[in-house]
């Protein structure tokens, strides 16, 4: 049951946000840090944006809560964890600053490992 709320919810999100945004364009990648220490894949699949640790075995689902014009920030949570906010504030297609709930840094996006 868990499990379809998460898809449901996911979806209903995903759906709505991909209205102002182009999701795979903005989101779908690997995404690291400069040294490319700390990575994670954003996944956009038939309508659902899944989060990935490739290395720690980590998968959840990824709830779009909005989308600021203004500040070109797109704010999102991992489903099912205690992170309440992360968001991306957009530089360019291809490097955001990235709040994890913590600090801010700069992370660029490379094709993803599959």
């Amino acid at each position: 049951m868990r499990k379809l709320y998460l898809i449901v919810t996911t979806l209903i999100s995903t759906l709505s946000f991909s209205q102002e945004l182009d999701v795979e364009n903005y989101l779908d990648g690997t995404w690291c840090d400069k040294d490319k220490f700390s990575c994670f894949n954003l996944i956009s699949d038939s309508g659902l944006l899944i989060y990935e640790i490739p290395d720690g075995g980590f998968i959840s689902g990824v709830e779009i809560i909005k989308y600021d014009t203004s500040s070109k920030k797109i704010y999102w949570r991992l489903v099912g964890t205690n992170k309440e906010t992360q968001y991306f504030e957009i530089i360019n297609k291809d490097k955001v600053k990235y709040f994890d709930g913590q600090k801010t840094k700069s992370f660029n996006r490379y094709p993803r490992k599959n």
